[in-house]
């Protein structure tokens, strides 16, 4: 009797594991729902997707903001199924797939367990601020994970011993999914591409190859020719193979630190190495699973570092720490003391939080809780969930009108300090000698173009949806992620500025730059995303994908391309 009370406790520890998971994922991610500038950008996309203007952030510029290829793709569907508005799509289809990663994390590592299983690493997980942050956000931080969570269940299906294989389309699945990776985000491929090397091995059929790539290979032509490039625009823009150890070890020490997360850490370490067996029993185990994950995760985190981090807190860290935490999601009772750890420093962390001096954020940005920052600068109690949410600030002071008379026929509007340390927008008359669309500069993209007709080109200077400003050299020491800065000659000039409006000071710097952007090099770029697209072109843009579009940098200096 007792026995079959201990295996009915067993059995259903597992649902019990991922109903405790799951509802408080949802309370977690719900309570902190908000939006960000980031995802407005997203959003700016799917708006021209819907008028027919491809997959671009500004009509007529073949640029390519968003670094998740799926994502906005994911957003458009549920928008055509919905008819809701884009930030509550953008919101809840985020919100639903950051409680279905958990909950699928959650119930595939149980099943490496037999008898009663407890959340351990989930808790962990789930306790962070910025994890919840990113449940929702806009961004693609929910679909990430859960993609890692589905790939993870799908590595212990097809590991099972083999008088318990499943048919074998769970091979194919698998290899179709480890190619979407790519697609999702292009750090992503590390997992994806270590699942698809084991699956090759392991299975010899060029079938694995023939189900993995031609999905992403399809789309990495389509953007070599479509957008002249290799990579999404965003990793051009914040130099994504640059280097900055200096700045990547400040942030993992961000993260860290708050949160003693070193300690739950080791206590898990201690729990997965707890009378484990480390010798694969063949290729295809469950140590072949753990270790391709365990890998991957270390590998992305090095990544990290390596670039410097991220200038919003955790945000580049969550992925490697949700896969590392993966194999341990849940603990067997051999354990139970790691998961009464986690447990009781879960309940700590959720009633601490994240601490933020929000007087900070009048000074130097660097690493921020991006959350609590676009609370704090809209001027709002709750954070911004929708576009107009973000009219509210200082800055955006007379923007609605400086948009007006973009529509009048004024060239370009941008920020400036008036007497007494106010801020205000204004506009600069147009030379109708050029046919420029009506232009805003700012560097918080999302914000100003959502809150801008299709029709204004929005821009900035540190390079997200900008070609030109991307190119610039890096700024030592800058902030990572904006440490690029596109001159104010160099905006003036590509656009359709009355040079001869401006006050003496500026026209000279002005007229130097728009002379210089008839070098050849400029060109070319502007070939690339500008020129109509036919078949010449998009060969053309392979082309200039594979050569020039790889290393192309300008000098900040309108004067070095005089002659």
């Amino acid at each position: 009797m007792v026995n079959t009370g201990n295996k009915n406790i067993a059995l259903w520890s597992a649902p019990a594991s991922v109903l405790v998971i799951g509802v408080f994922s949802l309370w977690g991610g719900f309570a902190r729902r908000w939006m960000s500038d980031d995802g407005l950008i997203v959003l700016r996309t799917v708006r021209n997707l819907e008028a027919g203007n491809g997959p671009v952030f500004n009509v007529g510029e073949r640029v390519e903001a968003n670094t998740s290829t799926l994502w906005q793709y994911l957003i458009l569907v549920a928008r055509w199924v919905s008819g809701a508005e884009l930030e509550t799509i953008a919101i809840y289809l985020g919100l639903l797939l950051a409680v279905a990663a958990m909950v699928v994390g959650t119930w595939a590592s149980a099943s490496m367990h037999k008898g009663l299983v407890l959340p351990a690493g989930a808790l962990v997980y789930l306790a962070l601020p910025p994890a919840r942050d990113f449940f929702t956000s806009g961004l693609e931080w929910s679909l990430c994970p859960f993609y890692l969570a589905v790939l993870w269940w799908m590595l212990i299906k097809w590991a099972r011993p083999r008088q318990e294989l499943p048919p074998k389309p769970i091979v194919y699945g698998l290899a179709f999914w480890a190619g979407l990776s790519w697609l999702i985000r292009p750090e992503l491929a590390l997992y994806g591409g270590l699942v698809g090397v084991v699956l090759i091995v392991s299975t010899r059929s060029w079938k694995v190859i023939a189900a993995a790539l031609p999905l992403p290979l399809g789309y990495q032509v389509f953007r070599m020719g479509y957008y002249g490039l290799l990579t999404p625009h965003t990793a051009v823009a914040k130099s994504a193979a640059g280097s900055a150890w200096g700045q990547g070890f400040a942030y993992l020490g961000d993260f860290m630190a708050p949160y003693a997360l070193y300690l739950p850490l080791i206590v898990l370490t201690v729990a997965a190495l707890w009378k484990t067996d480390f010798r694969p029993s063949a290729l295809r185990s469950m140590q072949t699973v753990v270790y391709i994950f365990l890998g991957a995760a270390l590998l992305h985190a090095a990544y990290v570092v390596h670039v410097g981090g991220d200038f919003m807190h955790g945000r580049m860290l969550l992925l490697p720490l949700f896969a590392a935490l993966l194999p341990i999601f849940v603990v067997n009772l051999r354990t139970w003391w790691a998961a009464v750890f986690c447990a009781v420093w879960a309940f700590v962390i959720v009633l601490h939080g994240h601490p933020v001096d929000r007087a900070a954020y009048a000074g130097q940005l660097s690493v921020v809780d991006e959350r609590d920052y676009w609370t704090a600068v809209t001027n709002r109690q709750e954070p911004p969930r929708r576009a107009e949410d973000f009219l509210g600030m200082d800055v955006m002071n007379n923007y609605e009108k400086a948009v007006q008379d973009l529509a009048a026929g004024d060239a370009m509007t941008f920020l400036y300090i008036k007497d007494g340390g106010q801020t205000s927008w204004t506009t600069v008359p147009a030379d109708p000698e050029r046919s420029d669309p009506p232009t805003v500069y700012f560097p918080n993209l999302g914000l100003t173009s959502m809150n801008a007709p299709l029709e204004v080109r929005v821009l900035d200077e540190i390079g997200l949806s900008n070609p030109l400003a991307a190119r610039q050299p890096r700024i030592e020491g800058g902030r990572i992620g904006h440490d690029k800065s596109l001159g104010a000659a160099w905006q003036i000039a590509d656009s359709a500025v009355d040079i001869d409006s401006l006050l003496l000071g500026q026209k000279d710097s002005a007229w130097q730059a728009r002379t210089a952007l008839d070098d050849a090099d400029f060109q070319r770029l502007f070939a690339s995303y500008k020129e109509p697209l036919t078949w010449g072109r998009f060969l053309e843009n392979i082309k200039f994908s594979l050569t020039e579009g790889r290393t192309l940098t300008f000098s900040s200096n309108p004067g070095d391309y005089l002659y």
